[in-house]
């Protein structure tokens, strides 16, 4: 009956001193020196070019498949072993979850397996990746590196580059995790990170999304805050 929790929250007095100068300063929701503080931090711990918060991992799921145009009936691959989120962001979208194996090792997408799969199960028409049964496109995949354990994720963005899929890294669990000499979340076209109670780090909540692309980026900014046509905090975080 003992509860093994994933990650327990570790509050002090240093936690209990920022909040107190967050509140003093009336800045307690989506714009202020303390977000944009935490954005340039994370960029540089992960060494991504542009780090872009968000109100939760779940939100820059969503967020990170908007930047990559994914629109209505278009498929993304989503590992079978894996939390609802990236279901549920793909959802949101009005797209599809298309779910693939995942291999014994790290938990992550079986990149071998995938490979014969697309093989198989796919046409290319035009740079898009056709599948055969359903006519959809498949547009993206969404890799996961389960309890902070990274992926091949190298060898799945090779793989997505072969099929013209977009690859997002949800390394929401794995804040401090590299694969080789890169962090997790910084390989694929776009990353994502939480900071839900749960997780290593955690801000109440709160999620964050990495890319070394300055477009997708500046668009995830724009989107994360109301999508004003004039923002004079989209450039906040000195892209």
């Amino acid at each position: 009956n003992n509860k093994l929790f994933l990650h327990e929250p570790i509050l002090g007095s240093s936690e209990l001193k920022n909040l107190k100068k967050c509140i003093k300063s009336n800045t307690v929701s989506s714009i202020g020196k303390f977000v944009y503080k935490f954005e340039k931090e994370i960029a540089k711990f992960t060494k991504a070019k542009f780090a872009i918060s968000t109100i939760n991992g779940t939100s820059a799921l969503h967020i990170a498949l908007k930047v990559i145009g994914i629109r209505k009936n278009e498929e993304v691959l989503i590992p079978g072993f894996n939390y609802i989120a990236s279901t549920n962001a793909t959802l949101y979208c009005g797209a599809i979850p298309h779910f693939v194996d995942v291999c014994k090792s790290d938990l992550g997408i079986d990149v071998e397996k995938l490979k014969q799969y697309l093989k198989k199960k796919t046409r290319k028409y035009k740079n898009k990746t056709i599948n055969k049964f359903s006519g959809n496109i498949i547009k993206a995949v969404i890799a996961t590196h389960v309890y902070g354990n990274p992926m091949n994720i190298k060898k799945l963005f090779s793989l997505c580059k072969n099929y013209n899929l977009k690859l997002i890294e949800d390394a929401a669990e794995a804040i401090g995790s590299h694969y080789i000499d890169k962090h997790a979340g910084t390989i694929g076209d776009l990353g994502v990170l939480s900071f839900n109670g749960n997780k290593i780090i955690t801000t109440g909540g709160g999620g964050m999304i990495l890319t070394n692309n300055k477009k997708s980026s500046i668009l995830a900014k724009h989107l994360t805050t109301i999508a004003k046509e004039k923002n004079k905090f989209l450039l906040g975080h000195d892209m």
